[in-house]
C-alpha cells in the first residue's frame, strides 16, 4: 500500500501500533513508518479505538488478522465510526472445535491441552476482556459497516458456516506471496548441511509437532515406505527425536535454511488436517518440487492437479500415495509443480496489488 500511495495523493494512512509491545515485523515500526511523508504512526497504548478514528478522521479500518486484532487492548468494538475491511485468514478455532480433531489428539498429550488452555486464559487477560474470540469477531462485523476479506474460497465458505445469518460482503484474494528472505550460502544447521551434501534422496515435512499439521500419522505411513525402499530419508522440522532410522528430526530451522530445505529435497509431504491457504506447497513448488499433500480444506483449490493427494485420516492412504509418487516419472510431477507456481504466484500478485488499490481508491467504502 505504501509504494502505490503515490497514485492516491488524496490519502493518509496510519499505522497503529503500541508501545507496550514489541514489533515482530521491523518494517512496521515507527521509526521505519515514520520515513514516509504520508504514513503517520499512531500509539493504541492508552487509548480506545473509537477515540483513535475520530481524532484522526479515519474513514476506513483495515484489519489485517481479525482474530489477533480481537486480543488487543483496544476499547469497545462496537459501532467504531467509520468503515471496517476485515481480513479472516480462516475459522480455525471453530474448525477444530466442530471436527473434535484437536481433541483426539489431547487424548494422548493432556499436557498439550493444559498448555492450549492457558495460553487462551493468557491472551483473554491480556487483552483486557474475558470476552472470547469468536464473540468480539462478531461484534466487530455486526455492528459496523464490515466488509470481509478471506484467502480462499474454502474459508468463504467455512465464513459463512460458522457465522450464520451475516449479510457482509465477503471477498477472496489469494493469500500473498511471503518475502523471500536472501538465501545465505552457507546451511546453517549442520545437520541439514551434512544431509544435503550427502546427495541422499530425502522427503521433507515442516512442524511435524503441530497438532493440525498431521506429523504423527505420516511418520507411521513413512516407516512402513520405507520397508520397501530403505534408500529414502524423512527430513522433519519441530520433532524433538527420531521414529525411525530413516528419519532425520531437525529442530525448527532459519528461513534461509528453510529454502535450502525446499530447493534440495526431493518432494513435499503435507499431511496437514486443516488450512485456510497453506503456504509451505506453494513454497515448495517455487523450487519446482513435487506436493505429496492432504485432500482437505483449501489444498485442492490452492494445488490443483499438482500433487499427489491422501486422505489425511487413514495412514494407509498416506503410504498409497508415497508409492504412487513413486511409480510415477518425477518430471512429470515437477512440471506441475512449476506451472501450478506460476499461475497460484501470479494470482497471488494480482490479488496483493487489486486490495491494496480497492483500499486506497475507496472501493471498499
Amino acid at each position: 500500500m505504501v509504494s502505490q500511495l503515490s497514485d492516491h495523493p488524496e490519502v493518509t494512512l496510519f499505522s497503529l501500533y503500541s508501545s507496550a509491545r514489541s514489533f515482530k515485523y521491523e518494517a512496521l515500526s515507527p521509526e521505519k513508518l515514520e520515513k514516509h511523508e504520508r504514513v503517520i504512526p499512531v500509539d493504541y497504548n492508552h487509548k480506545s479505538l473509537k477515540q483513535i478514528v475520530k481524532e484522526n478522521q479515519i474513514d476506513l479500518l483495515f484489519v489485517t488478522c481479525a482474530q489477533s486484532f480481537c486480543d488487543l487492548s483496544v476499547g469497545s468494538l462496537s459501532n467504531i465510526g467509520c468503515k471496517v475491511v476485515l481480513v479472516i485468514h480462516d475459522m480455525y478455532v471453530e474448525e477444530m472445535a466442530s471436527s473434535k480433531i484437536e481433541y483426539l489428539y489431547y487424548l494422548n498429550h493432556p499436557w498439550r491441552m493444559i498448555y492450549n488452555l492457558l495460553g487462551r486464559i493468557k491472551v483473554r487477560l491480556c487483552s483486557g476482556t474475558i470476552t472470547s474470540r469468536a464473540t468480539l469477531m462478531r461484534k466487530l462485523i455486526n455492528d459496523n459497516n464490515t466488509d470481509i476479506i478471506t484467502v480462499s474460497q474454502y474459508t468463504k465458505q467455512s465464513i459463512e458456516f460458522f457465522l450464520s445469518g451475516i449479510t457482509n460482503r465477503i471477498h477472496v484474494f489469494y493469500s500473498p506471496m511471503k518475502t523471500c528472505p536472501q538465501e545465505k550460502d552457507l546451511v546453517d544447521n549442520q545437520q541439514l548441511r551434512e544431509i544435503i551434501e550427502s546427495g541422499k534422496k530425502y522427503f521433507l515435512m515442516l512442524s511435524a509437532d503441530r497438532i493440525t499439521k498431521n506429523g504423527e500419522r505420516m511418520l507411521k505411513a513413512f516407516k512402513r515406505y520405507t520397508e520397501e525402499d530403505q534408500t529414502v530419508l524423512l527430513v522433519t522440522t519441530g520433532c524433538k527425536k527420531s521414529a525411525f532410522p530413516q528419519h532425520i528430526a531437525l529442530p525448527f530451522l532459519t528461513s534461509s535454511d528453510i529454502n535450502h530445505a525446499y530447493r534440495h529435497c526431493h518432494a513435499l509431504l503435507y499431511p496437514s488436517l486443516f488450512e485456510g491457504f497453506g503456504y509451505p506447497p506453494v513454497e515448495a513448488m517455487r523450487y519446482g518440487k513435487p506436493v505429496i499433500s492432504s485432500n482437505v480444506c483449501s489444498m485442492p483449490e490452492i494445488l490443483g492437479d499438482s500433487p499427489i493427494y491422501f486422505s489425511p485420516i487413514y495412514e494407509s492412504s498416506m503410504y498409497g500415495a508415497l508409492r504412487i509418487f513413486n511409480a510415477t516419472p518425477y518430471e512429470e510431477l515437477r512440471e506441475k509443480a512449476e506451472k501450478q507456481f506460476r499461475l497460484i504466484s501470479e494470482k497471488q500478485e494480482n490479488d496483493l496489488y487489486r486490495l491494496s488499490n480497492m483500499l486506497l481508491d475507496g472501493s471498499l467504502i
